[in-house]
């Protein structure tokens, strides 16, 4: 037996206090996660004959990209995440995600990243949200496409962006408008009677260089009850979407003090019936363009693409239908040099069905038709080659989605 004296207890009071108050502080931390594989049926059909007149932006054909098919088992964008939050008092909280798509077909590492999706540490509050560093989905990607074909849309056959927010020509992905870059800070306003201020700017962080590789975004949206409408704008400084895809006869890339200003503005509107039915309409702009070229290199490409698509809630059942088409546009030279862009449009046509097992399990099946005309390759391969030059792909997959 031992005394215990009122000091004692005092000091040992005042120590239980000091470590219940951060407890009740504590963040509160979630699992979540989105699990869903395909297998997908491809085919490519013949592309454009060598001898074809096509764009001056594309390489004249030496030989025709051959037809093929085959079967592959996919796992478009699979992810799992981590978020929280904690309350900082007087309304502010901060806030927190990490999260990593992997291949749920072999469970690889996108390029071998962990967290290569929107990542973030930041503040919530009555003036708004302000999110900063690593990956995050820009202004622009995120307020257009909203019906998504069940959830399943992200990186596969079916997603809108593989027509709206892409060019007709080369390889490479710099002429990209779908971009969740890092380095990022993003404010978001607070909703104000459904209006939504968004602001967003990735710095580029280009060695010895303070205007190379930023990218800007805003953008604006309205949503209440079946109403949703969007517009949003970003430009890329440095990134040469059109010289990366040019052969080196037209290509800035070599020329000292040559720059690059790419911009995008693209309109959504979305409509819900009380039937279930979601009917939207996507609209982009865009514009490649480059100064300080020499004489007959690129200067500038603009072209217009759109989308409509649609969605009926049938019980357990969801259809979903898109029709997207991209213009073949038009461009110019230095010097006013000849440019064309014959054969640069493209339609993309895409049909779904899934069947609810649960509220959040899901089979499904898509069907999806990349058509190319003769001087364009738009692509939205997943496991089947990327399509040549005038090549179309039809791409039809059956799966099973999991989310948590």
């Amino acid at each position: 037996m031992f005394a215990v004296n009122k000091t004692t207890l005092a000091i040992g009071a005042a120590l239980l206090c000091s470590l219940a108050a951060p407890a009740q502080a504590q963040t509160s931390v979630q699992f979540y996660g989105k699990l869903y594989a395909q297998v997908t049926q491809y085919s490519l059909s013949e592309g454009t004959s060598p001898g074809t007149a096509v764009s001056t932006l594309v390489k004249p054909v030496t030989a025709r990209a051959v037809s093929m098919s085959g079967t592959g088992m996919e796992s478009p964008n699979s992810y799992i995440g981590f978020r929280g939050a904690e309350s900082l008092g007087g309304g502010l909280s901060a806030i927190f995600q990490l999260e990593g798509a992997f291949g749920l077909d072999d469970g690889s590492l996108p390029k071998g990243v962990l967290f290569n999706r929107d990542t973030f540490v930041g503040l919530k509050g009555g003036f708004g949200t302000i999110k900063l560093g690593g990956r995050m989905d820009t202004v622009y990607k995120t307020l257009a496409d909203q019906i998504g074909f069940f959830g399943v849309s992200s990186g596969n056959t079916v997603l809108a962006s593989n027509i709206l927010a892409q060019g007709g020509f080369g390889t490479s992905a710099s002429e990209r408008f779908h971009e969740r870059p890092g380095n990022t800070v993003l404010y978001a306003s607070p909703d104000m009677a459904g209006f939504q201020a968004l602001f967003g700017y990735s710095l580029g962080e280009v060695a010895n260089s303070n205007k190379l590789g930023n990218i800007y975004s805003v953008g604006g949206k309205y949503d209440r009850g079946a109403v949703y409408l969007a517009l949003a704008y970003e430009q890329h400084v440095g990134l040469f979407g059109g010289s990366n895809n040019l052969a080196t006869g037209l290509s800035n890339l070599n020329t000292a003090g040559a720059e690059s200003k790419d911009g995008s503005v693209r309109a959504t509107a979305r409509y819900a019936f009380n039937t279930g039915t979601q009917i939207e309409l996507d609209v982009a702009r865009t514009r490649l363009g480059e100064s300080g070229g020499t004489k007959g290199h690129f200067q500038s490409y603009q072209h217009t693409s759109m989308l409509v698509s649609a969605e009926q809630k049938l019980g357990a059942w969801t259809i979903a239908g898109a029709l997207g088409h991209s213009q073949a546009g038009s461009c110019t030279l230095v010097g006013n040099g000849f440019c064309n862009t014959a054969g640069l449009d493209a339609t993309m046509s895409n049909l779904g069905v899934a069947y609810s097992l649960s509220k959040r399990t899901r089979l499904y099946a898509l069907y999806s038709n990349m058509h190319n005309g003769r001087s364009a390759n738009f692509s939205n391969a997943g496991t089947a080659p990327a399509p040549g030059v005038g090549q179309s792909l039809r791409q039809t997959s059956a799966g099973l989605l999991h989310s948590f």
